[in-house]
């Protein structure tokens, strides 16, 4: 009795585990024939969820059995047998259960297999592997490096074994997780990737990008839980994550119902439903691959599952040999790998050109900031738009992440200390460095291996047909898309005109339906107010009437005639009003027949495919894409202008083992690239030439002059006017004689006078100079100045002069003053150089700037016998009737140098280059990445 009252309680509020031990210290509580039945607790853990489940429903019974002893016993024997009944169903529920599990499976076990088995060991190439892959044990365990920027790129390996047939699995483990240190983002710029830890598993194409989930050649499953087919993400499973064995189940045989999908499982159970692989890999022979960040993981490629699935399947590595296709693996040349550096000149097809070559060769791996930028982007890191274009190029792109481990250049030093020492086919693609002799050899520095063999492939001068027909077809899809987007934006355009007309249309209408409709309820109240005033005086005149026969004693008549007159006047108003109101209706659909004809013929008119395009017989003659088309140059002006001009044909003797020429020979290619660096150097401008210590003594020496003249000319008109108010006592025969004498001294050759101050009786040379004839003076100086000065500080007999695309630019860089024709009242720098066309002049073949006059002047007097000449052939010209000769120049036309101001740089000597970059106070060459080392250097 005491016993059962305190055996419900235990029933009821214990779970199923700990409710058993108690029956087996009690054996007096139950029969022991009842006890085999509770004996499955340990076979379905799902069952005692259910019993669990069932038994709250219970409590009902014992208040209600309390008040009452004797029915204690009942209720117990009850509740035993409710409890012996759940148990006895136990069995029962665990097979319904795995027989609806064997039905929802569709996977059957793998039939017995006697063709032959797979002999080799799958593993992984090197070039089948990113560059942070390190690969330990054989293969067997893939590890990633993390320092620096790496952390955030995904390392991907793809094995050298690939199924084209039947159904085959893979297993990956992740044994280790990082979490490496990161550097704070720049100014809240950056965003490092997420998730920081990531597997992805499954299967690609051979030659298709290393990050998995890249390209449409690929189709996995990541940690997420998603799966990725044709570059698109689909939740499609559950999560994983470390000490989890995940299987990838890839079923290509043709007679499963799971034929061409991908299954994931973790521990050996089912965590997605069969994935239909894209149409697109049908057919081809897949490779397993893995792709991982801030992880280590285990692959297993072994005879034997690591965990049994629901069904059998092998593994890849107990695969039939019939069913599996070897990776392509070029064999070595000379037993040796190559380090191949491109030899091309700028924005002649170098990136084109290597493009096509790492498609034929995808065993070669490109060392190059564009790749890591393309990695980056693949690894899912933001980068944001440059303001500034001008500041990078293909060859050094703007790393601006906003992650400082990104954007410290510290990729390219672990990708050049792992490239030096694991050995693989390798494209160093520097199109500055690989041009300049010192650059390439420090790159061959880090390749002294003796397993790499260095080779120079020069890419110059006149390319292949092949080549030509590649370049003109991306010129030509280039120009269609961008005549198709404006074609598209001219519909749009259209499109929304059309409807705003339509809009308008509409609210016309409804804004002339509204006057109507105002119109008519307005002559409407006034014809009732016509109406009820007409009856008024109708009943007015009738009451009048009435009176008058009333008082004459006579019967009263009501008239009908103003009645009748009345309604045939109302009558004709309704049938003019019902006529006008049907010719406006008549007119206005009228109108609208005509508008909807109108709309169908424009749509018939309307092109409905945008217009083809063709190339012009100029661009059919190009054989590279113009910078313009390419959006961005291979380097950037600032680069060029201080390189080029020790760009050189590689040798043997810098180190290189081969020295190839893919478009001419070395003859022609040396030639092309001599007739480049000419023309170059004629077109191109020196941004950081600075004036040298010659020209400031010339300028120097020509302010003090030019002041010393002007201060000549001012006094002599001083001393002239009073000699001028003495003359006027002179006689009048005197006077004719004072100007015989003046017109005998005009007629003196400007070209003869030794003293430009005194020509005679103290006279100064320039005593009728006006301000034009100043500022000419002052230009004719500063252009042959100029000139000369800049083959000085140049100091190359290859730069023969100022080009007239840079004279602006380089009059203000020794001038520290704006070059402006308006000032000089003409439209261009030609058109100014003709104003002083004796002292300077444009050669028309090389378009440079040119002197007739000595270099090395001694005397700066033939500026100003040439200005007076000039001045006296305008004077002459005018005389004659002739208006165009007169000058009228702007106030700012005569502008003296500035000062310089002092910057604390030091002083550059004459035909010395300032580094590239270097302003007062912000030294560039000093942030790192590129001091002292061109190209390379970032690596």
């Amino acid at each position: 009795s005491r016993r059962a009252r305190v055996s419900p309680p235990r029933v009821l509020a214990m779970p199923p585990k700990k409710k058993a031990a108690p029956k087996k210290d009690e054996p007096k509580a139950a029969p022991k024939k009842e006890e085999p039945k509770a004996a499955p607790k340990k076979e379905e853990p799902k069952a005692k969820a259910a019993v669990a489940a069932a038994k709250p429903e219970e409590p009902k019974a014992p208040p209600k059995a309390a008040p009452a002893k004797k029915e204690e016993p009942a209720a117990k024997a009850a509740a035993g047998k409710r409890k012996a009944e759940a148990k006895a169903e136990e069995p029962a529920k665990k097979e319904t259960k795995v027989a609806d599990a064997d039905v929802s499976e569709k996977e059957k076990d793998a039939p017995a297999d006697k063709r032959p088995a797979l002999k080799e060991t799958i593993s992984f190439y090197p070039s089948d592997t990113t560059l942070n892959v390190i690969p330990t044990l054989g293969g067997q365990v893939l590890m990633a490096l993390s320092d620096g920027g790496m952390q955030y790129l995904i390392a991907g390996a793809r094995g050298n074994l690939g199924m084209k047939a039947g159904r085959y699995m893979f297993e990956v483990k992740i044994i280790e997780a990082l979490n490496p240190a990161e550097s704070s983002a720049v100014a809240g710029r950056g965003r490092s990737p997420a998730p920081r830890q990531l597997v992805r598993i499954g299967f690609s194409v051979a030659g298709s990008p290393l990050v998995l989930g890249d390209s449409e050649d690929h189709i996995c499953f990541d940690s997420e839980g998603t799966f990725h087919a044709s570059k698109k993400k689909t939740p499609a499973a559950q999560r994983f994550t470390r000490d989890q064995i995940i299987a990838v189940v890839l079923n290509l045989d043709a007679k499963s119902p799971n034929h061409n999908t991908l299954s994931l499982f973790r521990d050996g159970k089912r965590i997605s439903e069969p994935q239909q692989i894209p149409e697109n890999l049908h057919g081809k022979t897949l490779f397993p691959h893995v792709s991982f960040r801030n992880v280590s993981v285990q692959v297993l490629f072994g005879q034997q599952p690591a965990r049994a699935l629901p069904f059998k399947c092998k593994p890849l590595g107990a695969a039939a040999q019939a069913d599996v296709d070897k990776a392509f693996r070029p064999g070595l040349k000379d037993g040796k790998y190559e380090v191949l550096l491109p030899v091309a000149l700028p924005d002649e097809g170098t990136f084109e050109w290597l493009d096509t070559f790492i498609a034929k060769n995808s065993h070669y791996v490109e060392l190059s900031d564009r790749k890591i930028l393309d990695w980056a982007a693949s690894s899912g890191l933001w980068k944001a738009k440059s303001t500034n274009m001008s500041k990078y190029s293909n060859d050094k792109p703007e790393f601006n992440f906003g992650l400082p481990a990104m954007d410290d250049f510290s990729i390219q030093r672990v990708m050049t200390t792992v490239a030096s020492v694991v050995p693989r086919n390798y494209v160093v693609m520097e199109v500055k460095s690989n041009l300049i002799k010192d650059d390439r050899q420090r790159v061959l520095e880090s390749f002294k291996s003796p397993h790499f063999k260095k080779v120079a492939q020069v890419v110059m001068g006149e390319p292949t047909d092949e080549f030509k027909q590649m370049a003109l077809d991306k010129l030509l899809e280039e120009k269609q898309a961008k005549a198709d987007a404006a074609w598209r934006a001219k519909k749009v355009e259209e499109k929304r005109k059309k409807d705003m007309e339509e809009k308008q249309k509409k609210l016309a209408e409804m804004r002339r339906k509204a006057d109507e409709a105002r119109k008519k309820a307005a002559e409407e109240a006034k014809k009732k107010a016509e109406e009820a005033k007409k009856k008024a005086e109708e009943a007015k005149r009738k009451a009048e009437a009435k009176k008058k026969a009333e008082e004459a004693g006579e019967e009263y008549v009501e008239e009908d005639e103003y009645k009748a007159e009345d309604e045939e006047v109302k009558g004709e108003n309704m049938e003019v009003d019902q006529a006008g109101n049907n010719d406006t209706k008549e007119a206005k659909d009228d109108a609208k027949e005509e508008d909807k004809k109108e709309d169908v013929k424009m749509e018939d008119e309307e092109d409905t495919e945008p217009p083809k395009i063709e190339l012009t017989d100029e661009e059919q003659k190009l054989w590279f894409r113009s910078a313009v088309a390419r959006a961005c140059t291979d380097l950037t002006t600032t680069a060029l202008g201080q390189s080029f001009g020790s760009f050189s044909i590689p040798e043997t003797s810098e180190g290189f083992d081969e020295i190839r020429f893919e478009w001419r020979d070395e003859n022609e290619s040396k030639a092309y690239l001599k007739r480049w660096v000419l023309e170059r150097k004629r077109n191109s401008r020196m941004d950081d030439l600075q004036p040298g210590q010659w020209f400031q003594d010339k300028l120097k020496e020509w302010k003090g002059l030019l002041t010393q003249w002007q201060t000549k000319q001012k006094t002599y008109k001083v001393e002239e006017k009073k000699k001028l108010e003495a003359k006027k006592k002179a006689t009048e025969s005197d006077g004719d004689k004072a100007e015989d004498e003046e017109s005998m001294e005009d007629e003196v050759n400007v070209f003869e006078v030794v003293d430009v101050c005194d020509v005679g009786n103290g006279k100064p040379l320039f005593k009728d100079f006006e301000f034009e004839d100043w500022a000419l003076l002052q230009l004719r100086f500063e252009l042959h100045l100029l000139q000369v000065a800049f083959k000085k500080d140049v100091d190359d007999p290859e730069r023969v002069g100022v080009h007239d695309t840079h004279l602006s630019f380089y009059y203000s860089k020794y001038f520290r003053k704006q070059l402006t024709p308006k000032n000089f009242n003409v439209a261009s720098n030609v058109e100014l150089t003709t104003l002083v066309k004796d002292t300077v002049s444009w050669d028309e073949e090389e378009k440079v700037l040119r002197t007739p006059l000595e270099e090395d002047l001694t005397s700066n007097n033939i500026f100003v016998q040439l200005a007076e000449d000039n001045r006296r052939e305008r004077v002459r010209r005018i005389e004659a009737g002739d208006e165009t000769a007169r000058l009228k120049f702007s106030p700012l036309a005569l502008q003296q140098t500035p000062a310089a101001k002092a910057t604390g740089a030091p002083p550059v000597a004459a035909g010395v280059v300032r580094p590239a970059g270097t302003w007062a106070g912000n030294n560039w060459g000093a942030g790192g990445a590129w001091a002292g080392n061109s190209g390379w250097g970032r690596w």
